[in-house]
């Protein structure tokens, strides 16, 4: 009896070993492949200087401002095609230069820096209007499928 106790303890020991193991290995693989999406998305053509990320960040952040103030201003319900276009490029260009900042050593974070979802927060009338345009996109394009 007591070597049958010790061979479940021992069998349960190297299955928990296994899994942590195993567990460990995952997240390493996991961490690897979201720093190559990374990479992939925002490909490193060079180190930029810091102040060219941070006017570059500044620009189109402004661009989103003006364009949440315009909405505010006229309390339209839609964006034209050129608007989600500006969005879509601003999104691109200020998330490659906080991640340029990032590994330039040189975000500083909140209160001074806003990541892109904090960004978000700011602009609520042109993020609802923009995920209504996608969503009405969607549903056209789900729409021709449906048919057939």
């Amino acid at each position: 009896m007591d070597n049958f106790f010790l061979l479940v303890i021992g069998v349960l020991f190297i299955l928990v070993a296994g899994l942590l193991i195993f567990y460990f290995q995952t997240q390493q693989n996991f961490k690897e492949i979201a720093e190559k999406l990374e990479a992939i998305e925002h490909p490193h053509t060079g180190a930029r200087s810091t102040e060219s990320l941070k006017r570059d960040l500044a620009l189109h952040r402004d661009v989103l401002f003006v364009l949440e103030a315009d909405i505010s201003k006229n309390k339209r319900e839609s964006l034209t095609e050129d608007e989600l276009k500006t969005f879509d490029v601003a999104r691109h260009h200020i998330k490659a230069s906080i991640a340029g900042l990032k590994a330039n050593g040189d975000w500083i974070g909140l209160p001074f820096d806003y990541e892109w979802v904090e960004l978000l927060e700011r602009i609520p009338n042109v993020l609802s209007l923009y995920r209504k345009a996608e969503a009405e996109k969607q549903a056209q394009e789900l729409q021709p499928n449906q048919g057939h």
